[in-house]
């Protein structure tokens, strides 16, 4: 007797039937976009960047000077945290971290802009996130701008003159800023570096993720048996090649950022390898733990996206984690990319060294080591669950099955 021959209809039937089954493949197909939509937009919901970190040096110290101050902590778009003794500090608190912007009232600011000299405030900017630097240079222009027109005119207005008069006589206060770090708004500088980060990412953990399922759908996962007492081994054995492959795609795409594209490097070369060591490490135990606690490739590929899909969006180097709601901050903060990204662009793009990304390694090498620790505990339940599944009536492995063909 000849086998049915397989209708289209049919085909169509079954994977429909197959969707709804799997529940993790129809929440994936039908529930993840509508909330990574609701997500993203909960993201963005404050639609612009609101109070950034600002500290002043005020070395003229008179009524105008006070005043200017005052304009910028009114404005939705500063915060002035602290008034620091000189401009080095100011620089510091930026280098630091600890403020993204910088105002300067040089000193005896009041008295030569009125003997007519050109005196400008300055306004040094953290351009290495260039969503800062964007809305910094504008808001601070704005506010300068009208500040001096309104105080100008003002006292023009007390001289008896007209609005006309007044409108010809005015002088603003000049403006100027300085872009630290990416003083061109060059979008290269800003978003490849990230954008790299979150590929390796992907390439990796979509290996790592079957490493371990693989074995268990093709029935060789108990060959590992004898070291269930010793489950290092297993990871050690099958993780060892990625990371190594992941290592070696970190040097060879940076390379090519570097000397093809000449992107910048202003940093510490051993620093940013011992960042790219923890970062895959990391990812190292992440991915393992997600073979080792999924049945199949499918649902370990499956999880391991639930976590990269996000990472970028998340990782504060797009949009900053000052602006985003204190849910997806703490979120953010719980993924190895944003650790990775942030001090790529200290040592890149900013020229620091090992004192600002030693806490990203030690995050990233406890994620990994965490992650390790768990995949460790699982082992053997996974054995167990792998012979019972064996013993089951009607067990077929994965390998022994024939595809039909159309």
């Amino acid at each position: 007797m000849k086998d049915t021959p397989l209708r289209i209809g049919a085909v169509i039937e079954d994977e429909w039937r197959q969707i709804f089954r799997n529940r993790t493949l129809f929440a994936i197909l039908f529930l993840v976009p509508l909330i990574y939509t609701a997500f993203f937009g909960y993201l963005y919901s404050q639609h612009q960047i609101t109070e950034i970190k600002t500290v002043v040096f005020d070395g003229d110290g008179s009524q105008l000077s006070r005043q200017i101050i005052q304009a910028f902590d009114e404005s939705a778009t500063f915060q002035v945290i602290k008034q620091v003794r000189n401009e080095p500090e100011v620089e510091q608190a930026i280098e630091t971290g600890k403020a993204k912007v910088g105002v300067i009232i040089p000193n005896d600011f009041s008295d030569r802009l009125k003997r007519g000299e050109y005196i400008p405030v300055m306004t040094l900017i953290d351009g290495s996130n260039m969503m800062f630097s964007n809305a910094a240079v504008k808001a601070a222009n704005e506010i300068v701008t009208t500040f001096s027109y309104a105080v100008t005119g003002e006292k023009l207005g007390q001289n008896g003159l007209n609005d006309e008069q007044v409108q010809s006589m005015i002088t603003s206060i000049p403006f100027r800023s300085r872009i630290l770090y990416n003083p061109a708004f060059s979008y290269s500088h800003f978003m490849v570096y990230g954008l790299m980060g979150a590929m390796l990412q992907q390439v990796l953990l979509l290996g790592l993720a079957i490493t371990v399922t693989r074995e268990k759908e093709s029935g060789t996962w108990t060959r590992f048996q004898e070291w269930s007492r010793r489950p290092w081994k297993i990871a050690y054995t099958k993780t060892a090649p990625y990371i190594l492959i992941g290592l070696f795609n970190h040097f060879a795409s940076f390379s090519l950022a570097l000397y093809v594209f000449h992107l910048p490097f202003r940093g510490d070369v051993l620093s940013a390898i011992l960042l790219m060591i923890s970062f895959v490490f990391a990812l190292a135990g992440i991915g393992y733990a997600a073979s080792q606690f999924s049945p199949n490739q499918v649902q370990a590929i499956q999880f391991t996206m639930i976590i990269a899909v996000p990472s970028f969006m998340l990782s504060g180097f797009t949009w900053p984690f000052d602006a985003m709601p204190k849910l997806l901050y703490w979120l953010g903060h719980c993924l190895p990319l944003t650790y990775f990204v942030d001090g790529i662009r200290e040592i890149l793009i900013k020229g620091h060294g090992w004192e600002m990304v030693w806490r990203n390694c030690v995050i990233l090498v406890t994620m990994g080591l965490g992650s390790f620790l768990a995949a460790f505990l699982m082992t053997p339940v996974t054995f167990k669950i792998t012979k019972h599944k064996e013993k089951e009536p009607g067990f077929i492995l994965f390998q022994e099955q024939k595809p039909q063909s159309f």
